[in-house]
């Protein structure tokens, strides 16, 4: 039997990859796409809607509600306000829900995840994952004899800053630092000051980026980096599919990347 995926924000930028990459699965179908209200292209089947040059007999429509019902597990990668409504309709169905929308750090997951499956990741590259359990390893082993910093890149149309998977890595040294985590921005400017034991974060935008991040351990004598570049969207696409076969399966609760990948 093969396990229905709906996905919220299907002509977005990770909607898109996501529709696209689950024509490689012979065990997964595509049970329906959601849009904005009003958006010109729902009551399209998604094929065309997306260009991808077929139909698959699934109309854009903009009814989440309708989605979570006839869906297995439901993908969502839009807004604040929209996983609010995921949130909501998922823990009254009982239904599982894939999260990567960022900037929802006031957001009590918890709290939803205790009638319904529900895994947010910021970034669903299973490299990223292995990524932030070396950040956390490294900064445990360094300690803070060593100025930690994390910089990041993205397209030019990239609202949140830092990134969700900034943040992310930031976490992962604080907690291998055994130390609070708190965002600090440096820039060039002499009136800022490095404080001893901070995390520092560094933000560039430009272009079609999909994502660079770069973490970064110095002292005075000697730095270690480590990096990820993401070269196309659908290494977060065959993530976010992964987690939603492995969520399909699972009772209740808040996951992450880190319980489908056990690291």
């Amino acid at each position: 039997m093969k396990t229905k995926i709906g996905i919220v924000g299907c002509l977005g930028r990770m909607g898109r990859s996501i529709v696209s990459e689950l024509r490689n699965y012979e065990n997964v179908e595509v049970s329906g796409g959601i849009a904005r209200s009003g958006n010109g292209k729902i009551g399209l089947d998604i094929g065309l809607a997306l260009n991808i040059g077929l139909e698959i007999g699934i109309e854009v429509t903009d009814s989440i509600f309708d989605l979570f019902e006839k869906s297995d597990v439901v993908i969502d990668f839009t807004n604040r306000e929209c996983l609010l409504q995921c949130l909501e309709i998922a823990s009254d169905l009982g239904k599982p829900l894939i999260s990567g929308t960022t900037g929802i750090d006031d957001i009590d997951l918890e709290k939803y995840s205790k009638r319904a499956p529900v895994l947010w990741s910021a970034n669903m590259s299973i490299v990223i994952s292995l990524l932030c359990k070396l950040v956390r390893d490294a900064a445990k082993s360094l300690g803070q004899d060593y100025d930690i910093e994390v910089w990041e890149m993205h397209h030019s149309l990239k609202k949140d800053s830092p990134s969700g998977t900034a943040i992310a890595l930031g976490k992962a040294a604080a907690e291998g630092l055994g130390i609070d985590f708190k965002i600090n921005h440096y820039f060039n400017s002499n009136s800022n000051l490095r404080e001893k034991g901070s995390i520092g974060f560094a933000v560039s935008r430009g272009g079609g980026i999909v994502g660079d991040h770069k973490i970064m351990f110095t002292n005075e004598g000697e730095q270690i980096e480590l990096s990820h570049r993401g070269i196309n969207r659908n290494i977060y696409a065959k993530g976010a599919i992964k987690a939603a076969l492995w969520l399909a399966q699972k009772p209740a609760g808040l996951y992450s990347m880190k319980n489908v990948l056990e690291i």
